[in-house]
């Protein structure tokens, strides 16, 4: 249905008219369309399989109230790494068309801008899921041991979520601007570059404590990740 509405909205207006004649195939364009694709396909192909291996060693190493209290951790979490995706594809735009113009100042400022304000957001409502975090895995199943599972993971998670803000931004800005094999590690850092080995790693060495600390860990092995990467770009960001 998606599919058709937008197929009818392309016929009306001044939209470019979708035509099979039109249709030539081209490297240059292939190769632009997975130089901007490829980092939003290993960010979302990644984040499946890293919450397929988290419920895994979840469930080995604390069975079924630990998959119960991660999951909602997980769900809890998505929500607030959501709006900041959000915030970010509405800088997407902006970075780009700016970048393409030339007027690279723009696309620094809008960069600390959104990196900024992402900051603020993510370090308030971190705050109030670090401090009322039994009561938030409570809402979602009210079970003494899911809660005491959820609890921990929740506020080690909380406590560092701040930092998806540059993590978030840097991989957006990378994006726009055309700078797909950087962007395409950034996407696949949090969850899957640094994720993957910890959730392996991790629970042998400290069990079930493991698993609940292994995302926290990972964000912050990607947050130094991001550091390098946003830096060296900044610098060539001159109008």
């Amino acid at each position: 249905m998606s599919f058709f509405v937008l197929l009818l909205g392309s016929r009306r207006g001044e939209n470019i008219r979708i035509k099979l004649k039109n249709v030539h195939f081209n490297f240059h364009f292939f190769k632009e369309l997975a130089n901007g694709g490829a980092p939003s396909l290993f960010r979302q192909g990644l984040a499946a399989v890293s919450t397929l291996l988290l419920n895994n060693f979840a469930g080995t190493y604390g069975g079924t109230e630990a998959i119960a209290g991660m999951s909602i951790v997980t769900r809890v979490m998505l929500m607030m790494i959501s709006a900041l995706i959000g915030f970010g594809q509405g800088y997407q735009p902006v970075c780009s068309f700016n970048y393409g113009a030339g007027i690279k100042s723009r696309v620094k400022a809008g960069y600390y801008f959104c990196t900024r304000w992402g900051f603020i957001f993510l370090l308030a409502v971190g705050a109030v899921c670090f401090t009322f975090a039994p009561e938030i895995v409570g809402w979602f199943r009210d079970d003494p041991d899911v809660i005491k599972v959820g609890s921990f993971a929740l506020r080690c998670q909380a406590s560092v979520i701040c930092l998806s803000s540059p993590i978030v931004m840097t991989n957006m800005m990378l994006q726009s601007i055309g700078k797909g094999v950087k962007a395409s590690i950034m996407a696949s850092a949090r969850n899957g570059i640094f994720f993957i080995p910890l959730i392996i790693l991790l629970p042998k060495l400290w069990g079930l404590t493991g698993v609940q600390i292994t995302q926290t860990v990972s964000d912050i092995c990607t947050f130094l990740l991001t550091i390098p990467m946003a830096v060296s770009e900044i610098r060539l960001l001159k109008d």
